[in-house]
């Protein structure tokens, strides 16, 4: 039988045993991801630690079932065998984790010519198991020595050395994972010293400390593992179960249940026990009672036929102690009167005892006074109570089986109440990045699912009235640029209507119709090139993918233009390379690239130059906004978020000013919303710009120096399924 300690020792060995499978899982998952060997390492050495953990409770199992000694035999020298593996694992994991590559093979080669070595002493050796009351880890000894266990320890404690030396030589973040990871596995160190006392002394808190600070040692050894050491989470890795409301769930639900069965085990078992351990006493009892009710002269031939339980026996002592009648005719004579229940009974005393025989082997019994001496009734302890340990067993077994079914149900539970949650987060997070075309999908009718709809609605809303605040931007657009545009076409106007003056007086001259053939057909061009540039960009804006020429896009934005360049003195310069067709959306885009012509137009107010480039090349990153990130280089960069997995096809325009620049404060706060440095500006200029620049998939980046001009450096994919 078990003491309730072992029992909860038991219950937190089941749970470390979930966790360090979790782990494995967990690692093996990230060394498909990233191709990492240490995470593969890793999570080897924890799936045979968790082998270990198992299976020290079902070889318990199998012997409170009577299960065979050679299967009993056989799972001791696979635990051996699993730490063995492990302890290679752990050491593959350091060298990898912390030692050149170029080592790996050379400190690997003898470390795995130990293990061999290990690996057929033990499966070579005989085994000699001893199984104690209360106490689950039973003294295994091998013929021929293999320090298992101990090298499983020295892996753990170089570890923990390895983390201290890099902690040492880390900055502040990765300092405290490094300690933490240090910590974690000092901690497996401490579990295996707390196991070697508890098989010493079967106190059931040494093995529920063990267990306690196994699973302290893989949470933590995981949580130093899969934080990144840049994380605002390095500093504290216990707040990473407060980044889910999932983990929360879980803890609670799991927590609560696994606490409430557990007592009630615990609890149900210890009255079971206790009534079963009385009535098989009680059994011996009524037996010794009657026995001794017979008449003194068939006593002796009772004694030797009399069978009680599994291996019972009965057997008469004279009033010294002295073996007067015994199964085993060898014995009689002998003296037992250093037995407890030989003294109580020649001292003419009854009663129901644990005790221990002759040779030291736990007994359970009864014993009763006869006239020339008294009855003893005896059966071994393990076979006394095997009912009671089949008892103990199912019940646990039940027990670790109604656990693992809540736990799956809590994690479902908690999953379909945290996925919406995660879903409505993902969806607040493509908002605040801009993207008004993500919507929730949820198929949930409580009220995470109505704020699903909810939020659906709002982002729709926002799209449309972010739509008329684009119309309404180009609108204004167009009014700055209507006032000198008239200007633009008043001049041709003025020759048209010269020329059409003189049409009647002078048409016999053949000069005139010569300059009138010339002029007028190109000033007329003038006039209409004009006129479809404006109505393009003023028509209103539907999205629509197809192939752009971006050369042709700009010349028409600078066409535009060209009356506000002469009103601010502004002479423009362009260097256009040979491009691509690009798929995107030429309407967002001519409103993009004109805030930004226009812009730059008017930050010089004294004249300057307009310089507009084009390019083409490849970039690795390009996705989504985010806030602007300052490079090494002085640039605001929006954008270059996500890597692609292969370089992406690019075009690149930039576009210059030598107007007075940007204050260093206003640089990161370019495209927020509202903001503005104009007398008369909506601040929403630029914040469009970026939007339309983040839906075609591509980014901006700005440099700029006060008092010597801006640049805007816009790179945009050549094909959007390239992202």
């Amino acid at each position: 039988m078990l003491s309730l300690l072992s029992v909860a020792g038991i219950f937190t060995e089941i749970f470390a045993s979930g966790v360090l499978i979790t782990g494995t899982i967990s690692f093996l998952v990230r060394y498909f991801r990233l191709k990492q060997l240490k995470d593969l390492f890793l999570s080897l050495a924890l799936l045979c630690f968790s082998l270990y953990t198992i299976l020290t409770i079902v070889s318990q199992f199998f012997f409170n079932l009577g299960s065979q000694l050679s299967d009993l035999i056989t799972i001791h020298k696979t635990i051996s065998i699993s730490l063995l593996i492990g302890s290679f694992f752990v050491a593959a994991f350091i060298i990898e984790h912390f030692a050149h590559k170029r080592k790996l093979l050379l400190l690997l080669v003898p470390l795995a010519l130990i293990d061999i070595l290990f690996f057929f002493r033990v499966l070579a050796s005989d085994v000699n198991l001893i199984y104690r009351k209360d106490i689950i880890e039973p003294i295994v000894s091998y013929s021929l020595p293999a320090p298992i266990k101990s090298l499983w320890v020295l892996m753990w404690l170089i570890l923990a050395f390895a983390f201290l030396v890099r902690a040492a030589r880390s900055r502040e973040r990765s300092r405290s994972l490094s300690l933490y990871g240090a910590g974690s596995a000092f901690l497996f160190v401490v579990a295996y010293l707390c196991i070697v006392l508890y098989t010493a002394s079967g106190q059931g808190a040494f093995m529920l400390a063990s267990w306690i600070i196994t699973l302290g040692g893989v949470i933590g050894l995981t949580l130093s593992e899969v934080i990144p050491a840049d994380s605002p989470l390095a500093n504290n890795p216990l707040n990473f179960f407060r980044t889910r409301i999932l983990f929360k769930l879980i803890f609670i639900f799991v927590l609560l249940i696994v606490v409430l069965f557990e007592g009630t085990t615990l609890a149900t078992l210890s009255l079971s026990k206790s009534a079963l351990s009385k009535s098989i006493l009680n059994t011996y009892y009524e037996i010794a009672r009657g026995i001794a009710q017979k008449d003194w002269s068939s006593l002796k031939e009772i004694v030797v036929t009399e069978k009680v339980g599994r291996s019972g026996m009965v057997y008469l002592v004279d009033k010294s102690g002295r073996i007067i009648a015994h199964p085993d005719p060898v014995r009689m004579g002998e003296d037992l009167s250093m037995l407890e229940p030989v003294k109580e009974v020649v001292n003419n005393r009854s009663g129901r005892i644990e005790f221990k025989d002759e040779l030291g082997y736990p007994m359970v019994g009864a014993y009763f006074p006869v006239s020339g001496g008294g009855i003893i009734v005896q059966e071994p302890l393990e076979d006394a109570y095997f009912e009671l340990r089949q008892l103990e067993s199912n019940s646990i077994l039940f027990m670790i089986i109604g656990i693992i079914i809540t736990v799956l149900a809590g994690i479902f539970f908690a999953e379909s109440i945290e996925m919406p949650i995660h879903k409505l987060t993902r969806g607040t997070e493509a908002v605040s990045n801009g993207d008004l075309n993500y919507r929730i999908k949820s198929e949930s009718i409580d009220e995470i699912g109505s704020l699903a709809l909810a939020f659906n609605k709002m982002t729709q809303n926002l799209r449309e009235s972010q739509e008329r605040l684009v119309l309404s931007e180009k609108l204004a657009s167009l009014g700055t640029m209507a006032a000198g545009m008239a200007h633009e076409i008043k001049n041709p106007l003025v020759s048209l209507r010269t020329f059409s003056q003189l049409l009647q007086v002078k048409w016999e001259d053949p000069e005139y119709r010569e300059k009138f053939a010339s002029i007028v057909p190109m000033e007329i061009e003038r006039i209409n090139k004009i006129a479809e540039s404006l109505l393009k960009f003023g028509r209103p804006a539907k999205a629509e993918i197809s192939k752009i020429n971006v050369n042709n896009l700009l010349e028409e934005i600078l066409i535009l233009n060209e009356s506000e360049c002469k009103k601010h003195n502004v002479r423009i310069t362009t260097k256009f390379a040979e491009l691509p067709l690009i798929t995107a959306d030429a309407s967002q885009l001519s409103q993009a690239l004109l805030n930004i012509i226009l812009n730059a137009i008017q930050s010089m107010d004294k004249g300057g130059e307009l310089i507009v480039k084009t390019d083409v090349g490849e970039v690795v990153k390009l996705g989504r906004m985010g806030k602007g990130k300052q490079t090494e280089s002085g640039e605001i960069v929006w954008g270059e978020e996500d890597e692609a997995r292969k370089p992406v096809p690019v075009v690149f325009i930039e576009v210059t000013d030598t107007g007075a620049g940007i204050e260093p404060e206003n640089l990161k706060v370019l495209f927020d919303p509202f903001f503005t440095t104009k007398d008369r500006g909506t601040g929403m200029g630029l914040p469009i710009t970026l939007r339309i620049i983040e839906e075609n998939k591509g980014s901006i980046k700005v440099r700029s120096q006060r008092g010597k001009g801006t640049t805007f450096l816009i790179t945009l994919p050549q094909r959007m399924e390239d992202l």
